[in-house]
């Protein structure tokens, strides 16, 4: 036992700007898509400074409901995005169901039907954008040749 705050000084992506970013409107491609199908995720980041800037645009995922216990948020993708005085870019991550799935109570890598929560923003600790999709079918078996990346674009 500690008398000591765990908590760390700063959120994992925590970084300083000499501009301000701002976070609009996180998109979903679907509202449902099946345990083996994909979602696009797109955000819209605006340089609202004066001086140009590079943001790392980070996304987060959370299952509420599992059938063991799940990260309340785990980083699944980023993308840095250089941005002018005024600009405005959108970054799309492309999210294959896999990227959801964990090891369940028959130790065996799965996905499972359900909700899952998306949010991004530019550190853990500031996540402005919330969304959800919903993942529907059987429980699926993950083997070999899993998705374990997150291609995103910047446009």
């Amino acid at each position: 036992m500690s008398n000591l705050d765990p908590t760390p000084l700063y959120p994992f992506g925590h970084g300083l700007s000499y501009s301000t970013v701002e976070y609009r409107d996180l998109r979903l491609s679907a509202e449902e898509i099946a345990v083996d199908g994909t979602v696009e995720a797109t955000v819209t980041v605006a340089n609202t400074g004066e001086r140009p800037v590079d943001e790392v645009v980070q996304l987060y995922v959370g299952d509420p409901v599992a059938q063991v216990a799940r990260p309340v948020r785990q980083l699944v993708g980023y993308a840095r995005a250089a941005l002018q005085p005024g600009e405005t870019r959108e970054v799309t991550f492309t999210l294959h169901a896999d990227r959801f799935s964990f090891t369940g109570v028959q130790l065996r890598r799965i996905v499972e039907p359900g909700r899952i929560d998306l949010w991004s923003g530019p550190s853990a600790g500031d996540l402005p954008l919330e969304a959800s999709v919903r993942l529907t079918g059987e429980i699926r078996e993950v083997g070999e040749g899993r998705v374990l990346t997150t291609p995103a674009l910047v446009s």
